[in-house]
């Protein structure tokens, strides 16, 4: 029987690689775009970090993060300095102390002496991991789509999905302009999982956010990605230039109010890190999120022939090998790596405060 795996983004071919590579045959990969990776995997920060809130999420990073540094992603180890503007960040470093990661706890002053361009008012503490970083997403994907046509996967592109098929409680395949596909169904569709998801009745919690990036001129000097909780505001240094944005300052479809995130943006980058303002904004970069309520994945499998794998929430890139193996576990119906009996789609306990 197929495997069918809906979505060409950084995740559907994730898990096409690591299905292929334990042996999995006759997978099909859809995808609606001429090529891969054009919906939210090309608007990807490149951001690679073990700092979460929630075991499972830094699980994610440190499964994922075995696997992404075998592969030739330019993977730059700049750290991520976290600022907490609401809570102590010592309870979140402590738990990632525990998992392995040496994550640091800094105070205020610490941040100021280590990072001296940054003003740090405002700042209740912080946490840094100089092992995170950066890296390039469509690398990555490049390596993941090479890898899978090796292993005998068919990529059908420019081929839209209209509709999922089920006959009783069972999903059987899908319906797409180009024809009828039977077997077992793989949604990672990303923002389209939603709207995939009603044609059987299904209701997936994605929330779909156009996000704002502003591209400025670059900086003489290397830095950590350094973000705030809980605004969401981050700089990246992005080869010659810098990226700024504001993960907590989205906006729906439309693009009325674009003007206002971007200024908000700049704002706020001019207040947390001044050199920003002798800075000229180069452009101005937009793309959808699948974002669930509480910025946590939703893998799951409990409709029998379909498993979900969506709603990333702008984690997907650095957590994609870890989905990739536990999808693959979960198609030959063997424990995953992970536990992840809290990531079904009708969860309500799962809090994560860092979005980016």
């Amino acid at each position: 029987m197929s495997k069918i795996i809906i979505g060409g983004g950084i995740i559907g071919t994730a898990i096409a690689y690591y299905a292929s590579q334990t042996g999995i045959k006759d997978i099909v990969l859809i995808e609606k775009e001429k090529m891969l990776g054009t919906g939210v995997t090309q608007y990807c920060s490149g951001g690679i970090r073990s700092q979460f809130t929630t075991e499972i999420n830094c699980k994610f990073s440190i499964e994922s993060l075995k696997e992404l540094q075998q592969f030739n992603i330019d993977f730059k180890k700049l750290g991520y300095l976290i600022l907490d503007m609401k809570n102590d960040s010592m309870p979140r470093v402590k738990m990632q102390n525990g998992l392995g990661i040496p994550s640091e706890y800094l105070k205020p002053g610490q941040v100021k002496e280590r990072f001296s361009y940054l003003y740090t008012d405002g700042v209740k503490s912080a946490s840094f991991y100089q092992e995170d970083g950066i890296a390039d997403p469509a690398m990555l994907l490049e390596i993941y789509e090479k890898g899978a046509r090796a292993n005998g996967v068919r990529f059908l592109t420019e081929t839209k999905v209209v509709k999922i098929i089920k006959e009783g409680n069972q999903v059987i395949g899908i319906e797409t302009t180009k024809g009828i596909h039977n077997g077992t169904v793989v949604l990672a569709a990303g923002v389209q999982s939603k709207e995939l998801g009603e044609t059987i009745g299904l209701n997936i919690p994605i929330i779909k956010k156009r996000k704002y990036v502003v591209v400025i001129d670059a900086f003489g000097y290397d830095f950590p990605l350094t973000m705030e909780i809980p605004t969401g505001w981050y700089i990246k240094k992005e080869g010659e230039d810098a990226l700024i944005g504001m993960s907590g300052k989205v906006e729906e479809k439309d693009f009325k109010k674009q003007e206002e995130a971007v200024e908000e943006t700049i704002e706020a980058s001019i207040h947390r890190f001044p050199s920003v303002e002798k800075k000229g904004i180069k452009k101005v970069l937009s793309s959808m999120s699948d974002e669930t309520p509480d910025k946590h994945a939703i893998i799951d499998n409990s409709i029998e022939g379909l498993i979900i794998a969506t709603g990333f929430s702008g984690h997907g890139f650095m957590h994609s090998p870890a989905v990739g193996k536990i999808v693959a576990s979960l198609i030959k119906q063997e424990k995953p790596i992970i536990d992840i009996s809290g990531l079904r789609s009708n969860r309500k306990h799962i809090k994560e405060a860092i979005a980016i």
